[in-house]
């Protein structure tokens, strides 16, 4: 009798994953084929972009002008610029791209710069649940067109899809970039969401991107054209076809519900009081130039393809000659990067590792199999800090709602002289799974600047890891403490992190 209960069981069980296959999977098997190649349509001349960045002191073929963007509000409003004064086109390409304040507000922005004729490719990764349906219609404008990058087959069974294509799905696209008419690019570590630009939210990312002109951003356009007409991107309407499109009326009502213009317009959260604004306003925004370059992994990564940008950034390690310094929230550097760094110190270079702290860290299970490289880098020399979880951003914004703070810039300097800035964090994910992308960009006096107030920054804002004892410490600076277990982590974080640690998912992280 539990026999025949046990077969009737795997039959009912396999009857209805059937069902559910069947009813759930909405992408065309053609859906791959059934699309229109796109491409950028080059540097608008005479455009107000142009107007507002050209200038012949610097040779652009070579240089790229730069603009760090170090605080979330400035992030959105530099965004927000380019999206305004664009006349032809806008491409953009995200990760994550949510349905909140900082999002509608951007998204409201997009279409109208639609309505007045600028064509916008908008290519979004698969991994983050949204509404195809929403998307569908905001496609169906004329000059509009959505599309998704390896898409998940079954659209209301989400779970089911990556149990039955794990392999492909785990995959992602991790590029973050946006371009104006191809003439200035925003990219960097920043998806789209409230927590990524300083609005009121539980956790409030320290981020960086830099908006750039000059010989990148054709690079970044080239980019785009690439993962846009390449076999993983899927124009919305396979998965979500016959929609309605969306209406000036669907737009405005959404935005009225919201309150975006209220809440972006007074109080706060007020563009016109920040100094970046008046910098637009009175075309007074300077930039840094220097020689540039982009790197970026090809979109047949995730077949399988070797990381182009891991190769690239390889390549120039070898030729670092006193110093590095590492900044990464997510930060699991293997046995062999942990030897390659120790390494590299026995070389006689100067080795400096920032990352999250345990109580910072909005992914305990990195934080798990990180702890066991910390020891080893200690002794072998390397410098480690720790962000603190109410780390002061400097965001004239900051902390407005937020009641913890972490880190999610990807950047590194080399030698004083050379900054490296994009969407890669020093983990296994980053360099074997996802795709990413990068700028490095040489210019010693911006590096001298910012490294004026990178020593009190830390020192303020981070626990400096030491061995003591045969003991790791963390020793708070600013209050003088020297902790002997993870600083403000929960009983309940420790514990995930230290069973997150035995569980054999590195390569996942």
């Amino acid at each position: 009798m539990k026999l025949i209960k046990t077969k009737t069981l795997v039959t009912v069980v396999g009857c209805l994953s059937l069902t559910l296959v069947v009813a759930c999977s909405s992408l065309d098997s053609n859906a791959y084929e059934n699309k229109t190649e796109s491409h950028h349509l080059g540097y608008q001349q005479g455009s107000m972009l142009d107007e507002l960045f050209s200038q012949d002191k610097y040779d652009v073929t070579t240089h790229s002008g730069f603009y760090p963007l170090k605080r979330g509000h400035d992030a959105l409003l530099a965004r927000l610029a380019l999206i305004e004064s664009a006349e032809a086109t806008l491409d953009l390409q995200y990760y994550i791209y949510r349905d909140d304040e900082t999002s509608q507000l951007l998204t409201w922005r997009i279409y109208e710069a639609a309505k007045r004729g600028v064509r916008v490719r908008l290519l979004l990764d698969d991994m983050q649940s949204r509404s195809d349906t929403a998307l569908a219609r905001l496609s169906a404008h004329p000059n509009i067109e959505v599309r998704l990058f390896n898409p998940l087959h079954y659209r209301t069974a989400r779970g089911l899809a990556l149990l039955s294509d794990f392999e492909r799905l785990n995959r992602r696209m991790h590029n973050k970039s946006l371009t104006a008419d191809s003439v200035a690019s925003i990219i960097g570590g920043r998806n789209v969401g409230n927590e990524y630009f300083s609005f009121g939210s539980a956790v409030e990312f320290g981020d960086l991107d830099v908006l750039l002109y000059g010989n990148t951003v054709e690079d970044i356009a080239n980019q785009f054209d690439l993962y846009w007409n390449s076999d993983h991107a899927v124009p919305i309407e396979a998965l979500k076809g016959n929609v309605r499109m969306v209406s000036d009326e669907d737009i405005q009502a959404k935005v009225e519900r919201a309150g975006i213009v209220q809440k972006f317009s007074q109080g706060e959260y007020d563009f016109t009081q920040l100094k970046l604004y008046h910098k637009f306003r009175n075309d007074e925004l300077e930039l840094y130039w220097g020689p540039a370059k982009l790197w970026y992994d090809t979109p047949d990564k995730i077949s399988g393809e070797q990381s182009a940008l891991v190769d690239s950034l390889v390549n120039f390690l070898d030729q670092v000659e006193h110093s590095m310094i590492l900044i990464s929230p997510y930060f699991v550097p293997t046995e062999q990067g942990t030897q390659s760094l120790i390494d590299a110190v026995s070389r006689g270079k100067e080795i400096t590792v920032i990352t999250n702290s345990l109580a910072s860290n909005d992914v305990f299970a990195v934080h798990g199999w990180y702890a066991k490289y910390r020891k080893d880098l200690l002794e072998g020399g390397v410098e480690l800090w720790e962000v603190k979880a109410n780390a002061d951003l400097g965001n004239q914004w900051s902390f407005t709602g937020s009641s913890r703070s972490s880190l999610h810039a990807k950047a590194i300097m080399f030698d004083n002289r050379k900054l490296f800035v994009g969407s890669m964090n020093w983990d296994p994910r980053s360099a074997e799974l996802n795709t990413e992308m990068a700028v490095v960009i040489e210019h010693p006096e911006y590096i001298a600047q910012s490294m004026e107030s990178f020593e009190a920054t830390i020192l303020a804002n981070a626990y400096e890891l030491r061995v003591e004892e045969g003991e790791l410490v963390w020793k708070d600076h600013q209050t003088g403490e020297v902790y002997s277990s993870e600083p403000h982590a929960s009983v309940w974080r420790r514990m995930g992190a230290t069973i997150a640690g035995w569980l054999p998912i590195e390569e996942q992280l």
